[in-house]
């Protein structure tokens, strides 16, 4: 059915069009380009498909110049005044800019929107304009300094007829922990569709039934969320959201509080998808071993209760943020660690980067948590590894580049040593005499005090290779009292290899094996049960792992019968291993967690294998969050019944933990 038809009957556009976020587009340049509202068009060089949308993973780029075009030929030409609307972001604050879009019609040109004041730094300008009756055209107009100009996503054109309700709100979900210590966790998602943009209609409750969860009084808070179709990524910062206007309302639940919450407001409908999120804020403290579970049962929108799609329950496990924003006064924490001792204290160590999220140089310490209650609370940061100082070098060929002078420790990878209890860290530590150090430091004292670094890059780096450096993540103290690290290194040329390092005296001296296959970098290992230790890799080459196998401490190397297969894939990011022995029902498990994606980061998964690694059966793959993060994750085992995970978000560490049994009966548990 063509747009002027849909409008000339009073019906809309939403329903069968939607918004174009150019999500199924083609990535690149383009000179032609067919969208759901009709073909665009523009000379070389003017525009492309590339990343970062304002609600997914794509937009459209323009570039400027002067006076660049792109054209939108309307697939219908609209016999009633029609409503665009759009998300632009500027990635330049030099001028010139201009940025203008008209519409051509029976009459000829007529601009309808003039974009001098779109903002750089994020999708933050809405466009909003009319475009008359019989437009069968739009022109979008750029003037910006050369390669540099600005990015449009989610456009919609939505008739101008009195809005209307959809008589049914779709419900989705998927595997979001709620996170203590972060306010306002996504647990599900309603969708209210609107029809039209005159006189717009409000939402003005969601009804909600807690009725299943394991402990009601565990839960701070409820409220109601305008956001995006993907899940709202929260690390702690308050307040949040910064637009109260974005909130439908928030309800404080008492200790003796009904499971069925009706979260009440007003707020106003947009055209097309409203995605209203349900969220939820937990006491500190709350039962890491129960779940909170919810069920939407109505909507009143435009005066009506209407109807919920599918209204499943949905349960959700309940975690801890170990680390977020602000704590310390950081803004960001990575590289997740993870150990348990002798005595069941959990170590959580990690990256505190103060200033940004990015790699070195920059300014970095090492920083620690601890937890004597399984994982339910966490000790404040405090300092493994401080700063030292350095100049960083990076080596091209035969030359060394000063890049800049900083204080830094990074990348740390820990190991509880079980013949003596102590815990040894190793770390990336760069100084003016070399290209790269590589430190150690030990606690015996479970983790409160950390002994000072110990440098043992002369006793493991090949003068020929650029850098050596750790894992991160676990190593693992062996059956005869080996302590083993996996490694990475660059050679000659600057190609990277994974390999172990590895000490056979409870850590005075250590030695460096050989690399397991190029393209290779951070990794983990296990010790199998015949005694050999297994590599598993991350491989620039993406797809999935590699995983190697060695009987001589990494001398010479095998390749495993899951090296590079699908039971492993991988996004090109960190992975966690674990063996665990004893594992009640199951007795030997080993673990493998990592984004079971091979693109972007997300949907964190536990993999078991009960045949010593052989294999990753699918119905023992477990997915324990769904959201994008930033990937990384360390494993440890919590308790006879309990393995725990502390995995990156996006700037803060999640802990969960899980039972064993859940993995292994993963297609049965949720």
């Amino acid at each position: 059915m063509g747009l002027g038809l849909l409008c000339a009957l009073g019906l809309s556009i939403p329903s069968v069009l939607g918004k174009e976020s150019f999500e199924q587009a083609r990535r690149g340049k383009f000179t032609t380009l067919s969208t759901k509202y009709g073909l665009m068009s523009c000379r070389n060089g003017v525009a492309e498909i590339g990343g970062g949308g304002k609600s997914g993973e794509a937009s459209l780029r323009m570039f400027g110049g002067q006076d660049a075009e792109l054209k939108l030929d309307l697939k219908d030409t609209p016999s009633r005044e029609v409503r665009l609307s759009a998300w632009a972001e500027r990635w330049t604050g030099q001028a010139p800019f201009e940025f203008s879009i008209v519409a051509i019609g029976p009459n000829g040109e007529k601009k309808i929107y003039d974009g001098k004041d779109i903002r750089t730094g994020g999708f933050h300008t809405k466009i909003e304009t009319s475009v008359p009756a019989g437009t069968r055209s739009l022109v979008f107009r750029l003037t910006s300094p050369e390669n540099k100009g600005m990015k449009l996503d989610d456009l919609f054109l939505v008739p101008c007829i009195p809005m209307k309700v959809n008589p049914q709100v779709e419900m989705a979900s998927s595997i979001y922990p709620v996170m203590v210590r972060i306010p306002c966790s996504p647990v599900l998602s309603l969708n209210v569709r609107t029809d039209g943009c005159l006189n717009p209609q409000f939402l003005t409750a969601v009804n909600l039934d807690f009725t299943g969860t394991t402990k009601l009084s565990d839960i701070e808070s409820v409220a109601v969320i305008r956001g995006e179709e993907a899940p709202i990524i929260h690390h702690g910062e308050e307040p949040f959201p910064k637009d109260s206007s974005q909130v439908l309302g928030t309800v404080k639940l008492a200790g003796s509080a009904r499971p069925q919450i009706s979260v009440k407001g007003k707020m106003e409908l947009e055209p097309g998808d409203n995605y209203l999120w349900a969220c939820v804020t937990m006491k500190e403290g709350a039962t890491l071993d129960g779940r909170v579970v919810v069920r939407p049962a109505s909507v009143v929108a435009g005066n009506k209760p209407v109807r919920v799609a599918n209204a499943a329950p949905v349960a959700q496990r309940i975690g801890v943020a170990v680390v977020r924003h602000g704590d310390f006064k950081s803004k960001f924490y990575r590289i997740p660690g993870l150990a348990r001792s002798r005595k069941g204290t959990l170590l959580a160590v990690y990256d505190i980067r103060y200033n940004h999220s990015g790699d070195l140089p920059a300014n970095i310490d090492v920083g620690v948590s601890r937890s004597t209650d399984g994982g339910r609370t966490w000790s404040d940061v405090k300092i493994a590894i401080d700063k030292q100082i350095f100049i960083f070098y990076i080596c091209f060929r035969d030359y060394k580049i000063a890049c800049n002078s900083k204080r830094y420790g990074n990348d740390q990878c820990q190991r509880c040593d079980d013949k003596s209890g102590k815990y040894c860290q190793h770390c990336q530590n760069d100084s003016p005499e070399a290209c790269g150090q590589l430190v150690l430091a030990y606690s015996d004292n479970d983790g409160l005090t950390w002994s000072r670094p110990i440098n043992i890059t002369e006793q493991t780096k090949n003068k020929d290779w650029r850098i050596l450096f750790n894992g991160p993540g676990n190593g693992i103290c062996m059956k005869d009292g080996t302590l083993v690290f996996a490694a990475q290194y660059w050679d000659g040329k600057g190609v990277p290899w994974s390999t172990i390092v590895y000490s056979k005296d409870r850590g005075k001296t250590w030695h460096c094996g050989t690399g397991v296959n190029q393209q290779t970098t951070e990794a983990q290992v296990i010790e199998l049960e015949d005694g050999s230790v297994m590599i598993n890799a991350r491989c620039n080459w993406g797809g999935s792992r590699i995983v190697g196998v060695t009987k001589d401490l990494g001398q010479t190397w095998e390749k495993h019968p899951t090296n590079r297969t699908a039971q492993l894939k991988e996004p090109v990011c960190q992975g966690s291993l674990l063996a665990v022995d004893g594992v009640p029902g199951a007795g030997r498990v080993v673990l493998f967690s990592n984004p079971n994606t091979t693109s972007g980061r997300s949907h964190m998964t536990l993999k078991a294998s009960t045949n010593d690694a052989g294999s990753w059966p699918e119905d023992k793959w477990l997915l324990y969050d769904a959201r994008k993060g930033w990937g990384y994750s360390c494993l440890a085992p919590v308790d006879k019944n309990h393995v725990g995970v502390l995995y990156e978000s996006q700037g803060a560490l999640n802990f969960l933990k899980i039972p064993y049994k859940d993995v292994l009966n993963a297609k049965n548990a949720r």
